[in-house]
Formats: structure tokens, C-alpha cells, sequence
């Protein structure tokens, strides 16, 4: 324990102890599952230190046999340490009355010497692999909790996360963790026992010296207790500066045409260059301290070496005696030079054990709620009662202004129903209640009757189609992108939608055909070949509601047209939203809903909407007073 204490350090205050002992936990909870792997590599890493004990016994033999100026073998036999007296002719073939011994058995002798160093690095090999399988497989299982648990996350934590930093968590830190369960395995079990097997020999060879050598031990052990401090304020700084690295990074490549637009290169680079120099000055920071360390207990071991020096001048003992001594030293302060960067490595991991555990243990604000049930293919009615909502802010607490207040309508399976308003009237707030992206303050959202909280969000998802304007496509192929609309679905109805949403009329031009590659973000296709994919993925999803968020916004005329062609076929039979910015586009549907400030104003057709909201007129004669479109486009036609 003293010894533990000394390698990690004291913690100025309570609660930094309470968090790494409950960091520590639950890693040993991820090292559990792997606990036969790992006693089998502790039990090979202690074969493997307890081996150093033959190998100095053995070199004593060797050495006494081969060194001139060692006891002639003729005269007595070679005393071994807790073995007594032994006679080299037993063991080697060398005649009794010999004063030396020939080059054959010098051979031999000396052969054997890399042949032990070789089972030594053998069994160090093995146990070594033997905790890389272990410490891989926690490290997989962490990474795959950790990256699960991102994803469970609700939209608000992702309003407020930067994701800079949750890919640092996920790939770095938890790397971290995997070093600190390895380092620390080894640092209880193989590097102690090195030392105390060293040790051993050592107390057979002269009770004396070792006893004395003892109190020299505990000095390297001062400069890791001097300086653990240090590292951990080191680590955690090296951590913020790593994450915001990549959030600099991140942002950047994620906007670069925004960059390149503005030629803000430089300006990047140097917003990227603050964080890379604060990590590169506190890396030397760390690597500085840990070397420090080394050097004092490399410096601690010399003086082991000078004094044992003296003391054989003064004992009168044998050449070959003090380089078995010298051996044992140097072979047994590696492994306290080890502890001692295990000791720091582990202080600066603890400041990235704890960025790790509190993402794991974070609750998704949006949950599916005990005893719910899957929603059945729906028929698409929907109603609103009473909905109530506010967005969090940064801290985490709700907004004082409302985004829905107190919003009442109704949405009948199979028609068509559009959201007209000004920005930040709440249309899109009531797409993500629908998505359930966000749970009511107040009131409820019912499907087919059913409160859409007592249901599963992913079975609830499975009923709602949404095509947005914002388009992501993933850095895959066409036909990746289509499919993932609907993970089991033939290659015949992939062909189906894409012929539906018109994407096979431009992919038949590319090289690699459906197997083409989108690049990041859907870069090397164009907005309006950008959205028929991702209407076809819409298509392949073949939900019973569909959302529409300005559907057409970046297709040309003559896109727009194929686009509005297969939207008709797609709401056939199915209860449909449009988020309208363009009232060109939704003037046949069944209701228009008119919104302002989260409040509902009017509901109606367009007509009835022209004479009786003021508000929606105003709307018509700022968008059709000087359009040369006609009024009365449609996004789907009245009997859809």
C-alpha cells in the first residue's frame, strides 16, 4: 500500500480521490470479463521475473568457472546462494585437480548464458502478449460502450457538444485507459517481483550488503512523490489542448468552403496553432518530469554500484562475486525506473479516465420509457394537444422563450398538410416533437392514439419519413447512401426507388455507376443530385408519414418537376408535413397552418387563409407581388 501510495501520489482533495477510486472501478469492471487471460500473463510475467533469480545464480557459477583470477577449481567448491557448496565438476567437465579450464568448456559455459537471457525474453514475450490481448479486448469494449453511448445521446447534448472533442474522448483518451490497465497489471504483479527475486539472490550472496542496499531503495522513490503532482496538472491540461486540436480541426475541415470562400486559411492555422502549442509544450512538460525521474533513480542505482564497490575492496572479495552484484543492480532498478513512469503515466491517464466515465455514465435526456411497446406500421393520423416546448441552453437549462406554446392541430392519415411562417415561428420545432428528437414540456403528441412517449423510438422513427433540405450523405458509394434508408431491402427495390427519385437519369454518367463514391459530405455530387438520393432513401424507407423540409430547394426546373413527380407517388396514401418557404409550392394542400412566435394563427386552405389571415396575406403578397412563378404551383397535387 505504501508503496502504491508513493507511485500515485496524494491528492490535494477529497473528491479527486473519490473520482479516480470510482474511475478505477469501473475499468476493473471492463478488466473482469478478461481476468483468466490476465492471470495467465501474471502468472507468466512472475515465472518470467522469478527466472531473473537462476539467471544471476547461474552467471555466479559461470563467472567463478571462466574469470581468471576467480578460486581455482582444484581448490574448493563454488559456494551458491540458499544451495551451499557445489562442485563445478558436477556440473561442467573439468577435471578436480585443474587450476583452469579449456576453451571447449569455456564454450559451453558461455552459450549458456544467452541461451537462459533467451528463455528470459521468451516468457517476458509471452506474458507481455498475453496482456495486450487482455488490455485490446477492454480497450475494444470501452471504445464500443463509449461510442454507443454518443449515439444514445439526445440532440440537445449534441446542440451543446462539440464534436471535436467526443471523437478525442472515444479514439484518445480511451486509448489512455488501455495503457493505464495494462501499465498498471504489470506494475502490481512482474515488476515487484523482478525486484524482490533480485533481492533474494542478493541476500544470499552478502545478508549484509543487501540490508544496507535496502535503505537506498526507497530513495527513488522521492523524486515520483515529488513531481506526481505535476503530471497530473500536466495531463489535464494536455488533454484540453488535444481536444480542442481537433475541435479547431474538425470545424474547419467540416466548413472548408466556408474557409476557402473567405480565405481564412491562415486565420484557421492559427486558431489550430494554439492548441497544437500547448499540447507539444505540456507532451515536453511530461516526458521532461518522467525523464527526471529516470535520471535520479538511474543516479540512486550508481551509488548502489560505488558503495558495494568499496565495500568488496574492504571484504576482500572476488571479481567475479562483485560482477554478479553489479548484474543483480542493474538488472533489478529497470523495473523500479519502471514503476516509477508507470506511477506518472497513471496520474496523467486518471485525468482521462474521468472525461471517459462521466460520457458512459451521461443519461440520454430522451429515453424510451420502461414497459414501451413497438408501434405497428401506423396509419398516419396525428394530433397535438396542449404541446408546450422550450430549447436548453448551453448551461443545460431551459430557455425562458417559448419554441411551441400551447399548440393544438390535428393531421389526418392520407393528406397533405403544410407549415408556413416566419423563421423561428416553430415549424421545424413540432418536425424534430414528431421525431421525438426532443420529449414535450407539456401537453402530448399522439399517433393513431397512441402517446408517441409510450412507444419506441426507434419503432416510432420507422413510421416517419423525412426528407430535409439540409442534406448529409455519407463518404460511401450512391447505392450505400440509398440503402440506408432501409438496411434489408433488395437490390430490386434499391433499383425501385432510385428510378422513383429519378437518381438513375444522372448515375448512368459516372464511371463507378451506383458504386460511385459521394465523397464527404456528398462533395462530389451536385445539391440537387444531393437531394434525389437522398429522396430515394426517403422512398426505400417507404414510412406511412412522410416530413418534407422544402423538399425542392436545390433542384433545378427541370429536377424540381421529376422531384415533385415522385414526392406525388411517395404521398399516395400517406399523411404528409411540409415545411413550406415557398407558398408557390403548397398551395393545394388539404390544410395550411399558419405559425408565428409558437403559436398556431390560423389553420385553412388557401383560400380561406387569403380572406381571413392577415398574416398569411402579408406572406402571399411579399412572395407573389413580384414572382413570375405562377400561384398556383403545387409540391403535390391536391389529390395526392
Amino acid at each position: 500500500m505504501l508503496l502504491m501510495r508513493l507511485l500515485l501520489g496524494k491528492h490535494s482533495k477529497t473528491t479527486n480521490l473519490s473520482r479516480s477510486g470510482e474511475s478505477m472501478k469501473k475499468l476493473l469492471n471492463y478488466v473482469r470479463p478478461q481476468w483468466r487471460r490476465l492471470m495467465l500473463g501474471v502468472g507468466l510475467g512472475m515465472v518470467s521475473a522469478m527466472f531473473n533469480a537462476l539467471m544471476l545464480i547461474s552467471f555466479q557459477v559461470i563467472f567463478s568457472l571462466v574469470l581468471k583470477g576467480s578460486t581455482p577449481v582444484k581448490d574448493v567448491a563454488q559456494r551458491v546462494p540458499f544451495l551451499g557448496p557445489v562442485k563445478l565438476t558436477d556440473i561442467f567437465p573439468v577435471n578436480e585437480g585443474d587450476a583452469n579450464v579449456g576453451w571447449p568448456v569455456v564454450l559451453v559455459a558461455a552459450s549458456i548464458i544467452p541461451a537462459l537471457i533467451f528463455c528470459r525474453g521468451f516468457l517476458s514475450f509471452l506474458s507481455s502478449r498475453t496482456y495486450t490481448k487482455a488490455a485490446s479486448h477492454v480497450l475494444y469494449m470501452i471504445r464500443q460502450d463509449l461510442y454507443g453511448a454518443v449515439l444514445r445521446q439526445s440532440l440537445s447534448f449534441f446542440n451543446r457538444a462539440k464534436a471535436g472533442e467526443l471523437i478525442q474522448v472515444v479514439s484518445v483518451q480511451s486509448s489512455a485507459l488501455q495503457v493505464n490497465s495494462l501499465a498498471m497489471v504489470q506494475a502490481i504483479t512482474k515488476h515487484p517481483m523482478t525486484i524482490i527475486s533480485i533481492l533474494i539472490v542478493l541476500f544470499g550472496i552478502d545478508p549484509f550488503f543487501t540490508f544496507m542496499s535496502l535503505f537506498v531503495f526507497p530513495l527513488c522513490l522521492i523524486p515520483v512523490r515529488m513531481i506526481s503532482k505535476s503530471v497530473r496538472r500536466s495531463g489535464k491540461i494536455e488533454v484540453g489542448a488535444a481536444s480542442e486540436m481537433l475541435v479547431r480541426m474538425h470545424e474547419a475541415i467540416g466548413g472548408i468552403r466556408l474557409v476557402k470562400g473567405n480565405s481564412r486559411e491562415e486565420y484557421e492555422l492559427a486558431r489550430f496553432e494554439k492548441g497544437n502549442r500547448t499540447s507539444s509544450i505540456d507532451t515536453l512538460k511530461f516526458n521532461k518530469l518522467a525523464d527526471l525521474s529516470s535520471s535520479i533513480v538511474e543516479t540512486v542505482a550508481s551509488l548502489g554500484v560505488a558503495a558495494g564497490l568499496v565495500y568488496w575492496w574492504y571484504m576482500e572479495r572476488t571479481a567475479a562475486d562483485f560482477f554478479i552484484l553489479v548484474l543483480a543492480l542493474t538488472q533489478m532498478y529497470p523495473p523500479i525506473k519502471e514503476l516509477s513512469r508507470i506511477g506518472l503515466t497513471t496520474q496523467k491517464t486518471l485525468a482521462a479516465s474521468e472525461a471517459v466515465f462521466d460520457l458512459l455514465d451521461r443519461e440520454p435526456e430522451v429515453m424510451d420509457r420502461k414497459g414501451a411497446v413497438e408501434m405497428p406500421r401506423a396509419r398516419g393520423a396525428i394530433s397535438l394537444r396542449d404541446v408546450c416546448f422550450a430549447y436548453t441552453g448551453q448551461d443545460g437549462r431551459k430557455l425562458d422563450k417559448l419554441a411551441l406554446n400551447r399548440v393544438t392541430c390535428d393531421f389526418e392519415p392520407g393528406k397533405f398538410y403544410a407549415l408556413v411562417g416566419p423563421s423561428g415561428s416553430g415549424k421545424s420545432t413540432i418536425f424534430s416533437l414528431l421525431m421525438r428528437y426532443y420529449d414535450v414540456d407539456q401537453g402530448s403528441i399522439q399517433i393513431d392514439g397512441r402517446d408517441i412517449r409510450n412507444v419506441t423510438q426507434r419503432s416510432l422513427r420507422d413510421n416517419i419519413g423525412i426528407v430535409s433540405q439540409d442534406v448529409f450523405l455519407f463518404h460511401d458509394t450512391v447505392w450505400e447512401n440509398i440503402r440506408y434508408g432501409r438496411l434489408d431491402a433488395t437490390k430490386e427495390e434499391i433499383l425501385a426507388a432510385a428510378r422513383k427519385a429519378h437518381v438513375d437519369a444522372f448515375v448512368q454518367e459516372f464511371q463507378e455507376g451506383y458504386e460511385s463514391i459521394v465523397g464527404d459530405g456528398g462533395s462530389k455530387v451536385s445539391g440537387g443530385q444531393k437531394q434525389r438520393i437522398s429522396i430515394a432513401r426517403t422512398i426505400l424507407k417507404n414510412a406511412p408519414i412522410l416530413l418534407l423540409d422544402e423538399a425542392t430547394s436545390a433542384l433545378d426546373t427541370e429536377s424540381e418537376r421529376f422531384i415533385q413527380e415522385s414526392l406525388h407517388d411517395l404521398a399516395e396514401g400517406r399523411t404528409v408535413i411540409a415545411i413550406a418557404h415557398r407558398l408557390s409550392t403548397v398551395l393545394a394542400a388539404h390544410k395550411i397552418i399558419v405559425m408565428q412566435d409558437g403559436r398556431i394563427e390560423a389553420i385553412g386552405s388557401n383560400e380561406e387563409l387569403l380572406r381571413t389571415c392577415p398574416l398569411y396575406q402579408r406572406l402571399h403578397q411579399l412572395q407573389f407581388k413580384t414572382a413570375d412563378e405562377p400561384a398556383d404551383g403545387t409540391l403535390i397535387p391536391a389529390g395526392a
